[in-house]
């Protein structure tokens, strides 16, 4: 079984919402920064990258897996995606990874 390589594209902040809609963050993402690549893991490569967010890996999982077992999502060979944070959001690109 192969695996996903997970690439962040790009880090969003809205300020607006962070006033409106609390907690009241004041930066975009601290986890994951842009241009970090993660891989999937474990014995059948549909697991969590180590370091990654859970909340991120709830939204793509089903994604990951796709990709990691040789599929493709919508028929395409890479799919963008967001986390669910919508104050600071997190652009991510799945791909299979080259084994």
């Amino acid at each position: 079984m192969g695996r996903c390589k997970i690439t962040v594209l790009k880090t969003l902040y809205f300020p607006e919402l962070a006033k409106e809609y609390p907690p009241y963050e004041t930066s975009a993402c601290d986890m994951m920064h842009e241009g970090q690549v993660f891989y999937t893991c474990g014995p059948y490569g549909v697991d969590m990258p180590v370091g990654f967010c859970p909340a991120a890996w709830r939204a793509i999982f089903s994604f990951a897996g796709n990709y990691a077992s040789g599929g493709t999502v919508y028929g395409y060979d890479a799919h963008v995606v967001a986390c669910p944070d919508g104050v600071r959001p997190v652009l991510l690109r799945l791909e299979a990874a080259e084994n």
